[in-house]
């Protein structure tokens, strides 16, 4: 890195920022350039992004950053004019230079520039320049790839073959450097590729964003000039007490509303639209479905749909296991879809949208379907359930075994899924981010799984609970409403206590037991109070000593001695100063389910 851009911070982040941001929509654009390979516009589009950042890293002394752009920018142009035309090969190539620049500018993030070895991919868009390129994999670096051949036989291969005029795979043949099997088997495979990105450390905020953070700052520090005058002049005793109770009433009032105006703004400026994570998936299911031997459609909607940046964050990972799985189990291969009377492409559907204070992402195929029969059969042979527990579980229960650690239907375990984990990191990932997971199937259909989201993580709403002594705070957005019922209402059955509420069976669980302490008082009625939670597809009512309102509140993690209890999602101070816990719906159901509460 050159000396005066090491002593120039802020240049250099606002250059890898602007950089990574690119990278992230030609990652898209060239996807969709494959697809669409006469819009001009695009082309226009990704030619502009590779000049750009050309010619930023050559202001910052990037050399080989430039020497690699600078290529391809120059077999974009030929394609500008129509002199070149955008194949597969091509957009492999394109694809890779991409995947290298990522990896060098995530080196200058990290500090760590060095020296790369460009010159097979220098040489690749060099070959496409030339007129007449067949529009075919490059074999000798799917051997490499393959492990069949090293890379100096590769180029040893690739010196006799200019020489010779022989075909690359002959030559490797001849020189007993692979077997015809293993050069037959590279042409007809393509490896998939793709860097796991880091989180980024910065966010771009809309200035009016900005501007009304500051306004509202402003407000408060008048506010608080207020409060700190009104305590001045009562300890003066400019006041009398009437006439500070009000002055102070009308102070807090206005207080509280700045608060909650500076709450919502705050959080606006953590809100990013979801189409920073959509927008790496068409490069996944491309590679992945031709790795596949499948061709997938892939639909995208909802991209402007904000969420928090942490959930943004943590969602990425659980679409991208769904989507592999997807591919992978959920969508047949062109053959199997044109005898069973479909289009041989399938259609991968994703899509976001806001519901109140949630956001749904949806993920939907037109594939086969989940076989709830398979499901079963696979959870008794791998003893996860027994033969008779399965027999009395419903169609819903028996597709939820899916997202079980350790479950999968794959007869063999493959690089893209089989080994069980995936469906389990899609359920853990959103029971963290305290949203909900919902999956429905048909066979011979598809399947669509639903995750619901809340739009941050920073606020809670809650109810405030008390039990016994203690006071307790649920998830608002898990309550669906609080009842009295009497004592004779509820039935015990082999899996616990139930009541009937409006025709539905609830299961009920007493949060006494959970902490081990004696049975809830009735009220004067002789009633109990009842919290119905909905969970995903199933309700729970909880029965707690008392209802004491609504509040928001920020939920904070028990740290590294507490934070895996069972059944506890955090915790939060109180007005008076004391410490209050903040439940976890999910892993209460579970705690009273095991103790059949």
């Amino acid at each position: 890195m050159p000396d005066d851009m090491a002593q120039d911070p802020s240049l250099l982040q606002d250059f890898l920022t602007e950089c990574d941001e690119l990278i992230e929509h030609l990652d898209q654009d060239l996807v969709v350039l494959e697809s669409s390979p006469e819009d001009a516009e695009l082309i226009n589009r990704v030619f502009r992004a590779f000049h750009t950042i050309k010619g930023t890293s050559g202001f910052m002394g990037f050399t080989q950053v430039v020497s690699l752009t600078h290529k391809a920018e120059d077999l974009l142009n030929l394609v500008r004019k129509g002199e070149r035309k955008i194949t597969r090969r091509a957009m492999d190539i394109f694809l890779k230079v991409l995947d290298q620049l990522r990896r060098m500018f995530q080196d200058i993030h990290q500090g760590v520039p060095r020296e790369y070895e460009l010159g097979e991919l220098l040489g690749s868009l060099q070959e496409l320049m030339q007129p007449a390129q067949p529009d075919k994999p490059m074999l000798g670096e799917i051997l490499v790839a393959e492990g069949a051949i090293t890379h100096s036989e590769r180029r040893e291969a690739l010196t006799e073959s200019v020489e010779t005029g022989q075909k690359l795979g002959h030559v490797v043949v001849e020189k007993k450097l692979a077997t015809p099997g293993e050069v037959r088997d590279a042409l007809t495979k393509q490896a998939a590729t793709g860097d796991v990105k880091e989180a980024a450390k910065t966010i771009r905020v809309n200035v009016d964003k900005l501007d009304e953070l500051v306004n509202l700052t402003g407000e408060l520090v008048l506010e608080r000039n207020r409060i700190t005058q009104l305590a001045r002049d009562f300890i003066a005793r400019r006041f009398s007490e009437d006439e500070f109770e009000r002055a102070i009433s009308e102070s807090s009032a206005r207080l509280s509303f700045i608060t909650d105006e500076l709450q919502v703004a705050g959080l606006k400026t953590r809100m990013v639209p979801i189409e920073v994570v959509f927008r790496k998936f068409p490069r996944m299911v491309r590679d992945l479905s031709n790795n596949l031997g499948k061709e997938v459609d892939l639909v995208l909607r909802g991209e402007d749909t904000e969420l928090d940046k942490s959930i943004i964050e943590e969602i990425a990972d659980p679409l991208v296991h769904l989507i592999r799985n997807t591919l992978d189990h959920g969508i047949e291969a062109p053959d199997t879809r044109a005898a069973s009377g479909k289009p041989r492409k399938g259609t991968l559907k994703l899509e976001a949208r806001s519901e109140g204070d949630f956001i749904v992402v949806e993920v939907t195929d037109d594939g086969a379907g989940i076989n709830p029969d398979r499901v079963a059969r696979k959870a008794v042979e791998k003893g996860i359930v027994s033969a008779d527990r399965v027999k009395a579980m419903s169609r819903q229960e028996i597709l939820d075994l899916i997202f079980l650690p350790g479950f999968s239907t794959a007869e063999k375990t493959s690089d893209v899924s089989g080994r069980g984990v995936g469906m389990d990191v899609v359920r853990t990932n959103m029971k963290k981010l305290n949203g909900v997971v919902d999956l429905d199937s048909a066979l011979g259909k598809g399947t669509t799984v639903t995750l619901k989201l809340p739009l941050t993580l920073a606020i809670l709403p809650v109810l405030v609970v008390r039990v016994n002594e203690a006071t307790y705070a649920l998830p608002l957005r898990t309550v669906s409403e609080i009842i009295e019922v009497e004592p004779d209402k509820i039935h015990r059955g082999d899996a616990g206590e139930f009541l009937h509420v409006r025709d539905q069976i609830i299961s009920l669980g007493r949060v006494r037991r959970v902490f081990n302490q004696a049975e809830s008082p009735l009220d004067a009625n002789g009633r109990l109070r009842v919290v119905v939670l909905t969970i995903g597809d199933k309700k729970l009512g909880l029965v707690v000593d008392d209802f004491l309102g609504q509040e928001e509140t920020v939920i904070k993690p028990l740290g590294t001695h507490l934070g895996h209890v069972s059944g506890v999602a955090g915790g939060t101070i109180t007005g008076e100063g004391n410490i209050r816990l903040i439940l976890d719906p999910a892993g209460l159901a579970e705690i009273l389910a095991s103790r059949e509460a």
